[in-house]
């Protein structure tokens, strides 16, 4: 199951907790189970970049997850 680090601003959706472990296969399923559990944080959800294992990603949606997987939810950065 892959350990998912949430960002501190996310701690009043999810009861204070700043990690939780989810099996999914891929970054889709892994946002579906992250909304059904912490509600408030989905909408936040889609507007966040994931890094997988180290590797940032804008679109990770269908990125896969292994066992051992380190997720992140971070702000993406815009450039120009």
């Amino acid at each position: 199951m892959a350990t998912v680090h949430l960002p501190s601003d996310f701690a009043s959706a999810t009861g204070g907790l700043d990690q939780v472990v989810i099996e999914a296969p891929r970054v889709h399923e892994l946002m579906l189970a992250l909304a059904e559990k912490f509600p408030d944080i989905a909408p936040r959800l889609a507007a966040m970049a994931v890094a997988i294992d180290g590797d940032i990603y804008n679109d990770a949606e269908f990125m896969a997850v292994g066992d051992a997987s380190q997720i992140h939810f971070v702000p993406r950065i815009a450039g120009g």
